[in-house]
């Protein structure tokens, strides 16, 4: 049987669905069209790791920058505070040098894969300074170039660093170790002293609560055998830790000068305003009581408020803004129980008379005057316990009857909001702390470049 000839057109129609019916080649055909756009979006994917990479290294770079920067910058300040009119256009200088410097020591080889150069501007402003470090390059993309659209990706990044100055100041330390001073610091350990203490015992038994440091008197004596802490071990006590703590506040290099003065009759100088803080560790207040002596500088006798703050002002000759050392900002420390006593001791001729006053607040006024700030801790006269030892009946009754008047001649002393009040160790020692804080707080507002 023969075979009959398929039409033309029912052969094409065959052929069709034949290709219809045929998945394999669809596949395949498929797969090759979309391969161009899978090898360039993998290829993105690759440049965008590549790209976090490249900024993550960058941005460390430049973060070392600013860092280096202002760090080069504040410590150029520091050591040169004298040796130009205004140190601050060398200080920025320096500092963009070496903070270019640090990016391309920590950018390394990755600089010649993706070349950049970075900018950075060093500022000051007040007492702060800052550095911003910025970069932005492009890298060639080979896997982009795939898409058609693309040949490069951006790369960029910003870095910020700033830190406040701190300013020079000057702290001249005013310390009262007058007879009071001479008090056990707290008022229990005043009545057991006073039972121990035989100097000047009236008819009744009744001793006398100072611890006289006077040749011939036992009473300072016994209050260091039987660890009884006078006021004056007190405030020499938070003397010292003020010196440690401006020894470890410090962020310029001589930033700060301190000076310790104290008074009885006179100012004596136990060591002058000073950058070597470590070498006043060795002043011990005790040793600059009123020892009865009128021949030593500090004299004997009466506290004498008249002749401490003429003799200050005349050592300060230096007062300024506080950014250079040569400007520093001065601060008076008063640290006393504001209890002033006209009379003298003279070794030949005894005692001129005895009459307790008060501070004259206009002799703190030509200080304020002259740019200083007065800062002035209070630590009240202990009112004496009964019964009272008649023999210093003038001290129990006529200054006891002052006290109430003495804090507010203090404050009119003190500079606006430089007043504090202390009387137990702890108290004294957070004062004098406080009172170095709000100093060196006023003094980094105040700077100017």
């Amino acid at each position: 049987m023969r075979a009959e000839p398929v039409a033309p057109i029912s052969r094409t129609r065959h052929l069709l669905r034949r290709l219809r019916d045929e998945r394999g080649g669809n596949v395949l055909m498929v797969f090759a069209l979309a391969l161009v756009p899978l090898i360039g979006l993998t290829g993105l994917s690759v440049d965008y790791v590549r790209g976090i990479n490249y900024r993550t290294h960058f941005d460390r770079a430049a973060d070392a920058a600013t860092i280096t920067a202002i760090a080069a910058a504040r410590d150029y300040i520091s050591t040169n505070p004298n040796n130009e009119a205004n140190p601050t256009a060398s200080a920025l200088a320096l500092g963009k040098t070496r903070g270019l410097a640090a990016f391309r020591v920590n950018a390394g080889p990755m600089l010649n894969s993706m070349p950049l150069t970075p900018n950075l501007t060093v500022t000051r402003t007040g007492g702060v300074v800052s550095a911003t470090a910025t970069y932005a390059s492009n890298y060639e993309s080979p896997f982009s170039r795939v898409l058609g659209n693309l040949t490069s990706i951006a790369v960029s990044g910003a870095s910020t660093s700033s830190l406040t100055l701190g300013s020079f100041a000057d702290f001249y330390l005013l310390l009262d170790t007058s007879g009071s001073m001479g008090f056990p610091t707290s008022s229990t350990a005043q009545v057991a002293f006073a039972k121990l203490n035989p100097d000047m015992a009236d008819s009744k038994g009744n001793n006398c609560a100072f611890a006289c440091h006077f040749s011939g008197y036992k009473g300072f004596n016994l209050a260091k055998s039987n660890n009884i802490e006078l006021r004056i071990a007190t405030v020499s006590n938070a003397v010292q830790a003020l010196i440690a703590k401006a020894q470890s506040n410090q962020t310029l290099t001589n930033q700060y000068r301190i000076g310790l003065y104290p008074f009885v009759s006179f100012l004596e100088t136990a060591a002058d305003i000073t950058t070597n803080l470590g070498s006043l560790t060795s002043v011990n207040l005790e040793n600059y009581m009123d020892i009865g002596d009128s021949n030593v500088p500090r004299g004997s006798g009466g506290t004498h408020f008249e002749n401490v703050f003429s003799t200050i002002s005349s050592k300060i000759t230096a007062v300024g803004d506080g950014s250079t050392a040569a400007r520093p900002l001065p601060f008076v420390f008063l640290i006393t129980d504001g209890m002033g006593n006209n009379q003298y001791w003279y070794n030949k001729t005894g005692w001129t008379g005895s009459q307790a006053k008060l501070l004259d607040p206009s002799l703190c006024k030509s200080l304020k005057d002259k740019g200083v700030t007065v800062s002035v801790l209070y630590i009240p006269y202990v009112p004496l316990a009964l019964p009272f030892n008649t023999n210093v009946g003038y001290e129990n009754v006529v200054v006891n009857g002052l006290i109430p008047s003495v804090p507010a001649t203090l404050q009119n002393c003190a500079s606006s909001g430089y007043f504090r009040t202390a009387s137990s160790a702890s108290e004294i020692q957070e004062a004098l702390n406080a009172m170095f804080d709000q100093a060196t707080k006023k003094a980094r507002l105040v700077a100017n470049p």
